[in-house]
């Protein structure tokens, strides 16, 4: 009999959805063969079997979730017998129901579940998950878990041992209280010294019976929007940002769009976007500005030797950004082939952990859904990401004229810790030169 487990994919997974099952129980499997489809933080991965033999019991069905090292199947040899087993997390999940104290049951079933973010923080203050009870949802340790963890038990001695002090409330509110089955103890008091009154006892009924109007529908998480989640909250809170902000003319990148645009088709059979464009005078702009293509890592800056760029993508389960290796170095055409690919798979789920990840920068572009400007959030653990939106004729003062131009809008998100405002500006305004001539980025042997 072999165990099949819920693998690690990636650096940061900590769990996996099973999307679907490529063989069902009975039938034979042949080692390396792949057996099941899994959702890990970033793609959707297929899992090759790790033995030969038949799909005994199937313990992880399609859309759960499990933490990784968990056994999600068996592999038996012709006539050996099925083991008849439960996942560990299901078991845990049935005892917390019989249990007396909030993740007594999980610990009962020899393992410990915990969210990410409790995770991360116990390993950061070095706290064993062990000794932590949990007061999530079916005993599991959730952050303030572990923040309390370390804190003196308020019970020092048996309840019965130590008399309550009897709250301060008037006679009519004991009275309410009594009727209406109360606890005064858990009742704010608004009269003299905090003492209760009877007032006091009716709105903690009203507030108790208050139908709640308008609460909706609770939406899960897939595991791509969670991640994104986390790791924007993450960002957001770790990066000190800053924005910097520019209006382009960006007439003679439309020129000159509509005059390569036939070339690239005929020459290659693709369809260059603006984005396609950005892409290359973001990528080659970056050679000159190392500190806009780098990372902050444990108290240095790290810069990167290529330059590999995020792509924005948004998909129905949240927010990918499949990455551009290369990207200084890459054609006009090779940019919009690589581009259409990574686009396709995303929208069809079928990213492999390698065109999701390594990149130095990120380039996110609103202006196909009408959005003239906005402020990205830094894609962790990157030092900047560029946002642009949409090219649009708006007023342009030209030789003391109003005229219309076709402008567009940079908006620069940076890492405080890696660059400064200066060396931000420099290169938002040398992105900015090339926009507006960009003709020598593209010459006609190197499209």
């Amino acid at each position: 009999m072999q165990e099949v487990i819920m693998p690690k994919l990636g650096l940061t997974m900590e769990e996996g959805t099973i999307v679907r099952w490529l063989k069902a129980e009975g039938d034979a499997v042949e080692k390396e063969e792949v057996l099941f489809e899994v959702q890990t933080d970033k793609v959707v991965m297929e899992v090759e079997s790790p033995g030969s033999g038949i799909l005994g019991r199937i313990l992880v069905h399609e859309d759960e979730t499990v933490p990784i090292a968990q056994v999600v199947a068996y592999i038996v040899s012709p006539g050996e017998e099925v083991p008849e087993a439960v996942p560990a997390v299901a078991a845990a999940e049935a005892a917390v129901s019989q249990a007396a104290a909030p993740g007594a049951a999980i610990r009962k079933a020899g393992i410990i579940v915990a969210t990410p973010a409790a995770k991360r923080l116990a390993r950061d203050k070095g706290i064993d998950l062990a000794r932590v009870t949990g007061t999530g949802k079916d005993g599991m340790i959730v952050t303030v878990d572990v923040l309390t963890a370390g804190e003196p038990s308020q019970e020092v001695t048996p309840a019965a041992d130590v008399p309550k002090p009897r709250p301060k409330a008037s006679p009519a509110a004991r009275r309410v209280a009594r009727e209406q089955g109360i606890a005064l103890e858990l009742v704010s008091g608004s009269g003299p010294g905090g003492r209760v009154v009877e007032q006091d006892v009716l709105d903690s009924v009203a507030q108790a019976t208050r139908p709640i109007v308008g609460e909706g529908q609770v939406v899960p998480l897939s595991p791509i929007h969670r991640v994104m989640a986390q790791r924007m909250s993450q960002s957001f809170s770790e990066a000190p940002h800053f924005f910097l902000g520019v209006e382009v003319n960006a007439a003679s990148l439309v020129e000159l769009r509509q005059r390569l645009l036939p070339v690239c088709e005929a020459s290659a059979g693709v369809r260059v976007t603006f984005t396609d464009f950005l892409v290359k005078l973001v990528g080659q702009t970056l050679r000159d500005h190392p500190y806009a293509n780098a990372t902050w890592e444990n108290g240095r800056i790290r810069l990167f030797d290529e330059v590999n760029l995020g792509l924005a993508a948004a998909v129905d389960e949240g927010l990918v950004v499949p990455v551009i290796r290369g990207a200084d170095q890459l054609s006009l055409t090779e940019i919009a082939k690589a581009r259409t690919e990574l686009t396709a798979k995303a929208a069809e789920g079928k990213l492999s952990l390698d065109e999701v990840t390594g990149g130095t920068f990120t380039l996110t572009n609103l202006g196909m859904l009408g959005v003239d400007v906005f402020q990205a959030i830094i894609n962790p653990p990157q030092s900047a990401i560029l946002a642009t939106g949409r090219i649009a004729e708006r007023p342009v003062v030209e030789n003391g004229q109003v005229v219309a131009k076709p402008t567009i809008h940079l908006t620069l998100s940076v890492d405080h810790r890696v660059l400064d405002g200066a060396t931000g500006a420099r290169f938002l305004q040398d992105v900015s030169r090339a926009i507006e001539d960009p003709d020598g980025f593209f010459p006609d042997d190197a499209l």
